[in-house]
């Protein structure tokens, strides 16, 4: 029986209680291009929440992100550590942020919430361009292709031509 017992205390002390840090962690698909999300739950109830996209390919994103909030005081949020900028009509909060990144996003949200409060935002994404690695070795070879051809064709001319006198 007290091993039994035991095991019991420590299977409910391992136990995820609801209302955990963790329960305001989400990762969202971004595979897509563009991810949305809907703050449930109990929001911010022991911290920060926490979103986190993933299934982007590895490269650098331009990024467009914006949240609204309602019911919660002192609203902020961040983007891989780069602050949004926020702004508050009544008990409504609004944030919003774009910039270049690597292909992996975070977003940190912040804020004391009321009894009815409630946000959702979403995270667009673009991969920039990547350059073509062999376009400067083009350019390069073109620029050497046209001095070695007026190098052949001043070869070619005549000697009348380059100002000697005929004989």
């Amino acid at each position: 029986m007290r091993g039994f017992c035991t095991f019991f205390l420590l299977t409910a002390l391992a136990w995820p209680w609801p209302g955990s840090a963790a329960a305001a962690e989400r990762v969202i698909d971004l595979s897509s291009g563009t991810g949305s999300f809907v703050g449930d739950g109990p929001l911010l109830k022991d911290g920060d929440d926490f979103i986190t996209f993933t299934n982007l390919s590895p490269g650098t994103y331009s990024y467009r992100f914006t949240l609204s909030g309602e019911g919660i005081e002192g609203l902020a949020a961040n983007v891989n550590g780069q602050n949004a900028g926020t702004f508050t009509v009544g008990e409504r909060s609004f944030a919003g942020l774009e910039g270049r990144d690597n292909g992996s996003f975070t977003v940190q949200i912040t804020g004391r919430p009321a009894g009815n409060a409630a946000y959702q935002g979403v995270l667009t994404v673009t991969p920039e361009p990547v350059p073509e690695p062999a376009g400067p070795l083009l350019l390069l070879g073109g620029v050497a292709a046209l001095a070695g051809w007026a190098g052949w064709l001043r070869l070619k001319q005549p000697a009348a031509a380059k100002g000697e006198p005929l004989a």
